[in-house]
């Protein structure tokens, strides 16, 4: 048998489409909801994977920092032993200038002079003593300038006092030393 339609067609045909276009609206509202979930769980991923990253940068960088801390103590220490060490070896290559100094004194101090006190400051010496007159300190003086050893002696006291019932010159003389400018060549022979 044959079917009447008694609706009208295009009625039927454009709730066909309305219902058709609803699906897609649907369909794509569905998709689009799915790849802004797609979307947001890769921004989200990537985002965990940066903050692992920088929190692995950031314990690396305390980490160097620390060896950094470590390596700077550890350069201080080292500069503390390496001027240790220069001195030790400025002492030890004074040494043996200081037994030459005092073995070349003893051997310039004339018989008529008589030493009071001795003292080394530094690069200086200074003496204090007695002698019966002017010219004996000034032969001393003399000898003194001579030597490798001492530069230019300079006279700081001289005075006249009775010792013994003796007439006497008491004098303070200074002697600059040549200790460092003779240890490059006393260390070599």
């Amino acid at each position: 048998m044959t079917r009447i339609n008694l609706l009208p067609w295009r009625d039927v045909r454009r709730a066909q489409r309305q219902r058709d276009l609803i699906i897609m609206l649907v369909a794509a509202a569905l998709l689009a909801v799915g790849m802004m979930y797609l979307v947001q769980t890769e921004i989200a991923s990537r985002i965990e994977f940066q903050q692992q990253r920088n929190e692995y940068l950031r314990g690396e960088i305390a980490r160097l920092k620390k060896a950094a801390e470590e390596l700077a103590e550890l350069q201080k220490t080292k500069n503390r032993l390496i001027e240790r060490i220069n001195v030790i070896q400025k002492l030890q290559a004074s040494r043996p200038g200081k037994v030459r100094m005092l073995d070349e004194l003893v051997r310039l101090i004339p018989e008529d002079i008589f030493l009071t006190a001795f003292n080394v400051a530094g690069n200086q010496v200074k003496l204090n003593g007695t002698a019966r007159s002017d010219l004996i300190i000034s032969e001393f003086m003399r000898d003194i300038k001579t030597s490798n050893l001492f530069g230019e002696p300079v006279l700081q006291i001289i005075q006249t006092k009775d010792v013994n019932n003796v007439q006497a010159r008491v004098f303070e003389l200074t002697i600059p030393l040549k200790l460092e400018a003779d240890q490059g060549t006393g260390g070599k022979t």
